[in-house]
Parts: C-alpha cells; structure tokens; sequence
C-alpha cells in the first residue's frame, strides 16, 4: 500500500482534494470560497506552475520531432482542433449549461506542460514530438481557446474576448517563455535539470491548491445551482471526457499505423494529441469576469473529471504500449517510473 501511495501520490491526492473540495464548498458558507479567492490567485499560482514546467522542459531533443513532421502535425490537428470539435458534438448529450461550457473550456486548452513527455517516454515513445505539441500549443493558446469558446457557446455578449487574451498571455505564455529564456544560462539550466524532481514537486503542491479552489466552487456551484446537478449530469459529463480523450488517443493511433509511422512516433502523438492541462483550464474557468459577473460555478467540474481521468487512463495505455513494444531500443525508453513521481506533470 505504501508503495503504491509512493509511486502514485498525485493521482490519489488530487483525488482526496477534489472529494474534500466538493463537500467543503457544498455544506460550507459562502464565506469559505471568498477567503479562498482572497488567498488563492488562479492567475497567480498558473504563471508560477507553468514557469516551473517550463523552467524543467528540456526542449535540446525538438529537432527530432522537426526532422519528420507528419506525427507531429497529425499530434497538433488532434489536440488544437479535432477534441474541441469532437466536445462540440457532445454538447447536446450535457444536462446542465455548465458542463457544456467545462467541457469546451477542457477540449481547448494546450497539452499539458511536462506531462505528455512524462508518459511519452514512459511508453518509449519519442519524447521529441511530445515536446514540440507541448511549446507550440501552449504559445498559441491565447488565441485558440478565446475562438474556440467564443465560436462553440456562442457568449457574444458577455465573454470578454480581449480580456481573456491578455490574460492568458501574462497567465502563460510570459511564464513559458521566460523559463525557456532562463534555460539558456547554462548554470540554470543545469540547476534545474539537477532539481527537476524537487521543482515539479513544488509545482504539483500548488497545483493542488488550484484544484482545491476549483472544487470549492464546483461545490458552491452544486449548492446555489436553481435546477441542481443531478448524478446523471455528473455521469453523462464524466463519460464525455473519457470519451474525448480515449477518441483523440486511439485515432491518432489508427491514423498513424495507416501512415506508417513509427510506433515510437504513433505513441508521441497519441499522448501529446490527447492530452490537456489542468491550471490554464482552471484559470479560465474560475475567471468570472471572462464569462460575466454571474460566472459558472460548477464549470470546473469536467475539468476535474477530464485530468484526473486522462492519467490513469494514460498509465495504463503507456505501459501496454511499452509491454508490446518491449524489443524497442531500451537507451531509447526512459525511466519507466510512474509519471506522478515526476517533476513534469502538468
């Protein structure tokens, strides 16, 4: 038991924090998420986060991934364009307005930071494409999730286009950038190769806080909510993202055996395609003044679902894959540790 909670204590502390999360902000007074919001900055703690993923992201083997575009390309359609389409189609299935917007919100956010390495080399994949989904997709993201959001739920009045954009340049993609300008001193960059465990650990503790706020409100949200959220809705939402994900693994999957790819390259792609981060879908979420005054309370909900779902189902994938791919060259396959154990998981 001990060795489990060693070897997976993010997935089972972000389950125990969404769970206390919940109830806190259902059964608990008003007052509880204001002096969170008070104390708990979204926008503050995602600059801090993704600066540390980005501080830790050896960018040195992106020249692989440039070398043959295709993975990479069909990695970055999948991730940037055919989830949120394919979150667009479920959008009738949703019972509550919230959780179709939680959805989207999900479905637009870049790769997650570190992470899609993380499982990427765990499954021996070629970690250079993971990278390169990661870096572009979150420098874009200021303008992909203002159009995605804007053109699938259709907030014309209150959604605060220009607002989101500014913030979500200085939220992420200033701190992304200035840990990959601080790479270039070659004492920092080694320091912080030296320190990666340690950092990533720092940056999970304060991921945990976001997700803490988030579940609070997700809480708040279910207990001021006029028609109630009904288990069903939970469920129907739940089953989306799963949905979601696993669809955006295994066509690129299938699409890349169809090409020819390599299975190092078909695994790179899948995982880095389908994969999202929690701390920008979270920073958006919570922003009320992106989605008016009244803001959507429960709209975290999904964004929980999807990223505490999207790992454990990656575990298993990864290893499988790793298993059937076992004759791979092993200086090529990384540590095979779990990925929660890494400093790169956002």
């Amino acid at each position: 038991m001990l060795a489990f909670l060693r070897r997976r204590w993010f997935l089972a502390a972000i389950t125990l924090v969404i769970t206390f999360g919940v109830i806190a902000g259902h059964r608990g007074p008003e007052e509880n998420l204001i002096w969170l919001r008070q104390w708990i900055r979204p926008s503050w703690l995602t600059a801090l986060v993704l600066f540390l993923m980005s501080l830790s992201l050896n960018s040195e083997h992106l020249l692989s991934s440039i070398r043959k575009p295709a993975p990479l390309f069909l990695a970055l359609v999948t991730n940037i364009i055919f989830l949120p389409l394919l979150a667009w189609a479920l959008l009738p299935l949703q019972l509550t307005r919230d959780f179709q917007v939680g959805l989207i919100i999900m479905a637009s956010v870049p790769c997650t930071l570190c992470g899609a390495s993380v499982w990427t080399r765990r499954a021996g994949g070629n970690d250079g494409i993971s990278l390169m989904v990661t870096m572009i997709t979150n420098g874009v993201c200021f303008l992909t999730i203002p159009f995605w959001i804007l053109l699938i739920t259709g907030e014309t009045k209150e959604f605060e286009r220009w607002e989101m954009i500014t913030k979500l340049i200085y939220a992420a993609l200033i701190p992304v950038a200035i840990g990959q300008v601080f790479r270039l001193n070659t004492r920092i960059k080694n320091y912080a190769d030296r320190m990666t465990s340690k950092l990533g650990t720092i940056a999970l503790l304060f991921v945990l806080l976001m997700v803490l706020l988030a579940a609070v409100q997700t809480g708040h949200g279910i207990k001021i909510s006029v028609t109630g959220i009904s288990f069903a809705a939970i469920a129907v939402v739940w089953i989306s993202c799963i949905v979601v994900h696993i669809t955006g693994f295994y066509s690129n999957m299938f699409l890349g055996k169809t090409f020819g790819f390599h299975p190092r390259d078909q695994i790179a792609s899948a995982i880095s395609g389908s994969q999202k981060t929690l701390p920008i879908a979270i920073f958006v979420a919570t922003d009320a003044s992106m989605f008016g005054n009244a803001g959507l309370p429960s709209a975290v909900f999904p964004l929980l679902m999807f990223h505490t779902s999207q790992f454990f189902i990656d575990t298993i994938l990864a290893d499988r894959h790793r298993e059937k791919y076992n004759g791979l060259d092993e200086s090529e396959n990384s540590d095979p540790e779990d990925p929660t154990r890494s400093a790169c998981e956002q």
